[in-house]
């Protein structure tokens, strides 16, 4: 039997199993592997602070100046997350030198004069700023070493969250700063341990090249260095340019050939706005926006707007609004509000029109052009913009949602599309109440709608009416020309582009269909999509019992009557450890993205963060503002 403390026992021969056994049980009671248990113990009682150190166990003073260092910096640190939290600049005119509670000598700062309130309440902290201690933690290295400790505690609780989701689909988007940086952001949407649904913001990450290779590169090491584990990676969420969404050399091709199950999906909200855009570039629909661009360029002036509002002061009826807005440049429905308030200050801006073109400068012709283009095809285009807007509004409002998740968008925009093709189909009825509220309009400026001159053979204007009308123009014909030319070709377009759009965003949601099927058999196409959509997320997904989970499911939700709206009220009714496949097909499917607002968010607190005074804050501190 060989000696227990011969060492070179376990690497010069293979023991048997009855000399390891008598080794090991032999060297079990030797003093010094218990003394070593037990010192390894009692290291590991210290560094997880469950029992107090030999040197604080000893020294009282130790511990009462551990207490003092903590009250004096507890104060310090709630400062400094308040003025974060209120988006308060923290440094003033002259934040260094002495401090003294009961007199501010200087603007030195949000920080100093939110501490100085507080001491003046709190002797202990008053004592502490005022006296002639050379360490105080309130100077500006100290700030960004609290203001760097709790971005990273933020970020790891967020990131553990992340893990333990074990899904998550990324949010990139790209925008330049004010000192023509290229920031890229990066947010991740995933589902929480209460099966709530998160969009949060992780980090900037400052990019040279807007090559798809150098943002896949970005955003992987990145998330890297965040200690997001890639291999959770189920969905990508960004807008539609070629370097991002490019099938051969974009982001989103290179990412999914590391990690085949992360989908791409087009921004909704994006598609939204390409349908409306294409959908407008029909001749009136695209002079009458044109018009309306002018139209708040003229008057965002002071002297200008001051005549619409001395119009509305003397008119016994006051409007919601008292000017005109810009149309958005970016988002299209959102113009729908520019449009509305358009039409209820027409009266006003008639009138201030006509007073500006009575002017002796270059107003007054400005003015007098744009009274003119008020004509029959810009009113009738006013409404019909105005009516076919307000039924998109809904849906780019919902897009822009953070808990909104795919079957619910492709629901809505389905709704919308029915909703367009109703109005389609009764367009003699729709286009009657626009044509009556064009008419009030033409009463404000007194003109009768008419039809533009016509020939018979036209190229740079409609003229449906063929010989057998002769032309006419009567009343009937002006209201059947106008619907003609301009609100069931738009009404058109806006269907088309509606549907091929979102018809991507449908195909992705085809496979999950079947899972919120109200029918207890599954047809053969349902079977197809939901083996195909097994066959692509396997083999995180067990293909072998998902299809018996799927009818067990599903005789679930028809017997106990279950109504399911959104793939977020499906998780929560579905237990995990009885349908592990279909919660796990459930969470991706919330996870999958809808849209990129939150990265677009995080843009408008980066213009707010990084201003012109601020433009040469370095990078490893913008994240954490």
């Amino acid at each position: 039997m060989p000696h227990v403390n011969d060492i070179g026992i376990f690497v010069n021969r293979d023991l048997t199993d009855d000399e390891k056994y008598s080794v090991f049980r032999k060297h079990s009671t030797c003093v010094y592997h218990v003394t070593s248990v037990v010192k390894s113990d009692q290291f590991l009682n210290i560094f997880t602070k469950k029992q107090p150190s030999i040197i604080a166990a000893i020294c009282e003073d130790r511990k009462v100046q551990i207490q003092e260092n903590r009250k004096k910096l507890v104060p310090i640190i709630e400062c400094i997350i308040l003025c974060g939290r209120q988006e308060i600049a923290l440094r003033g005119h002259n934040d260094s030198g002495k401090m003294c509670v009961n007199e501010e000598l200087s603007n030195d700062g949000n920080f100093r004069a939110i501490l100085r309130y507080r001491a003046k309440g709190d002797q202990f902290l008053k004592l502490y700023l005022e006296n002639n201690q050379r360490y105080k933690y309130i100077g500006a290295k100290i700030q960004n070493e609290i203001i760097a400790a709790c971005g990273d505690i933020i970020q790891k609780k967020i990131v553990e969250k992340i893990n333990a989701a074990e899904c998550f689909s990324i949010l990139a988007d790209e925008t330049t700063d004010v000192s023509n940086k290229e920031q890229l952001t990066l947010c991740v949407r995933y589902i929480d341990d209460q099966n709530n649904l998160c969009e949060d913001f992780l980090k900037y990450v400052n990019i040279d090249s807007l090559t798809g290779a150098s943002l896949s590169s970005a955003i992987l090491n990145g998330l890297t260095s965040c200690g997001v584990q890639c291999d959770f990676l189920f969905g990508q969420g960004y807008d539609g340019a070629s370097n991002m969404s490019g099938k051969c050399r974009g982001v989103q091709a290179i990412i999914c050939e590391k990690y085949p199950h992360a989908l791409y999906v087009h921004c909704a909200a994006h598609s939204l706005n390409l349908a409306v855009s294409t959908a407008s570039n029909i001749k009136p629909i695209r002079n009458c926006l044109g018009i309306l661009e002018k139209m708040y360029t003229f008057f965002n002036t002071p002297k200008r707007s001051s005549v619409i509002l001395s119009e509305i002061d003397g008119c016994d009826f006051e409007p919601k609004v008292k000017s005109l807005k810009r149309l958005c440049a970016t988002r299209w429905v959102q113009r729908y509000d520019a449009v509305n308030d358009f039409v209820e200050l027409f009266p006003f801006v008639v009138a201030a029109l006509e007073i500006i073109s009575e002017w002796n400068d270059s107003s007054a012709t400005d003015a007098s052009i744009l009274l003119k283009a008020f004509d029959s095809e810009f009113l009738i285009s006013l409404q019909v913009i105005k009516n076919l807007f307000s039924y998109g509004l809904l849906l780019c409002k919902q897009l822009q949602s953070e808990q909104i998740d795919l079957m619910e968008a492709v629901c809505l925009a389905e709704n919308t599309v029915l909703a367009l093709k109703d109005i389609r189909s009764n367009t003699d009825e729709e286009f009657k109440q626009i044509f009556v509220k064009s008419e009030e309009m033409a009463a404000i400026i007194n003109i009768n709608l008419s039809v533009k001159r016509i020939a018979k053979r036209q190229t740079n204007r409609a003229n449906p009416f063929t010989d057998s009308m002769n032309n006419a123009t009567c009343e009937m014909v002006i209201e059947v020309y106008y619907r003609t030319t301009i609100f069931v070709p738009y009404v058109d377009h806006f269907i088309g582009q509606l549907e091929a759009r979102f018809l991507a965003h449908k195909n992705i949601f085809k496979g999950f269909e079947a899972i919120f099927s109200k029918n207890q058999c599954l047809n053969a196409c349902e079977l197809e999509s939901f083996q195909n959509l097994l066959e692509f997320y396997s083999p995180t997904i067990n293909k072998d019992n998902s299809l018996a989970e799927l009818k067990i499911w599903r005789i679930k939700l028809l017997q106990n009557q279950i109504v399911i709206k959104t793939a977020l009220d499906a998780l929560r009714v579905c237990c995990p450890n009885l349908y592990p496949n279909i919660n796990k097909l459930l969470k991706i499917l919330s996870t999958l993205p809808v849209s990129t607002s939150t990265p677009e968010r995080s843009f408008s607190t980066l213009k707010r963060v990084k201003t012109y005074l601020r433009n040469s804050m370095a990078e490893v501190y913008l994240p954490l503002q």
